[in-house]
């Protein structure tokens, strides 16, 4: 039987194993989200859990006894194959699936952890996302346990740090859960890895989503904040909002202009990432670590922000689904 993968990842998390221990998103309910809207929420048995790990374990050992037989490298095999996921040296890191994983008995996810690590003894990272709300819940000494057991990194959606834009786009939890959940995985010992989307405030409220989520995230100082520029698919209640003009999707200039008051507002010790999320093109490459490199990436971005102003915005937005201006 095939293993069951989930269908989103970080960008990080290209040549990571993916694990599957739940299906779906116990909450499903954020309004720019299209995710998991036909897909009910379920833990999936432990057991089924551990026959992906064999399975896994049989797709590598196949690779490493092709490779060896034809005298080709072990990762070139696996890449040309679709599994790019085994590397030269084996299986290095994997991603625990599918949007909060933390939401299962703790017991539960450690025994996976064990037996992956178990299987795969050559992975070092092993990541995952989490739900605010879920990190809240979760005591501090169970979530030390799953440290210790070798989950080292989780990534968590703040979006926003403004309460206004988080009620409005239904993400079912306040800034203060989100800024104690995210000090609380600090305090667990994990790498801890927050996202926000610019653009989320549309024309109307840029600034304010600017200001407090960097004021958020400067209450967290988490080890990598993640820039992912706010998309709208089809079918979503937000998208509905956005045709009917009652939400106004932000300009690429006014995005960057967030995006610069949103760096230059940061007092953290974070990696700033951005140049893995294809929709930051308009931004280049502004990646750097704060605070040491904060003067380095506000001039590119102004640079960027000159160079969209002499091209012009697009005759059809890009963050928009399929919806033309106007239409």
């Amino acid at each position: 039987m095939m293993p069951s993968i989930g269908p989103i990842r970080p960008p990080s998390e290209a040549y990571s194993l993916l694990i599957r221990v739940t299906r779906g998103c116990p909450w499903n309910r954020c309004e720019f989200c299209s995710v998991f809207k036909d897909l009910a929420f379920s833990v999936r048995p432990i057991d089924d859990v551990k026959e992906d790990i064999r399975y896994f374990k049989r797709m590598l050992n196949q690779v490493c006894e092709y490779a060896e037989r034809t005298g080709s490298r072990i990762g070139d095999t696996a890449r040309y194959n679709g599994m790019p996921w085994i590397l030269d040296d084996g299986v290095n890191s994997a991603f625990i699936q599918d949007s909060d994983s933390l939401v299962t008995a703790p017991e539960q996810v450690i025994e996976v952890l064990a037996y992956l690590k178990e299987t795969f003894p050559t992975i070092g990272r092993i990541c995952t996302y989490a739900r605010g709300k879920t990190l809240n819940r979760r005591r501090l000494a169970d979530l030390k346990r799953l440290r210790d057991a070798g989950l080292t990194r989780v990534h968590i959606g703040l979006e926003t740090g403004d309460p206004e834009l988080l009620a409005y786009i239904n993400k079912g939890t306040t800034v203060e859960e989100m800024i104690a959940a995210g000090k609380k995985a600090v305090d667990a010992g994990f790498e801890v890895s927050e996202y926000v989307m610019p653009g989320l405030g549309g024309i109307e409220k840029w600034a304010q989503h600017a200001s407090r989520s960097a004021e958020a995230l400067n209450g967290i100082n988490p080890h990598f904040i993640r820039l992912r520029s706010f998309h709208l698919p089809m079918g979503t209640p937000l998208f509905d909002k956005a045709k009917n003009e009652h939400f106004h999707i932000q300009t690429i200039e006014g995005l960057i202009t967030e995006v610069r008051r949103f760096i230059s507002e940061l007092d953290v010790d974070s990696y700033l990432v951005s140049s893995d999320y294809a929709h930051n093109y308009y931004l280049g490459e502004i990646d750097g670590q704060l605070p040491e490199e904060k003067a380095r990436i506000l001039s590119l971005v102004d640079k960027a922000l000159a160079e969209w102003r002499e091209r012009g915005e697009p005759k059809r937005n890009p963050f928009l689904g399929a919806l033309n201006p106007g239409n």
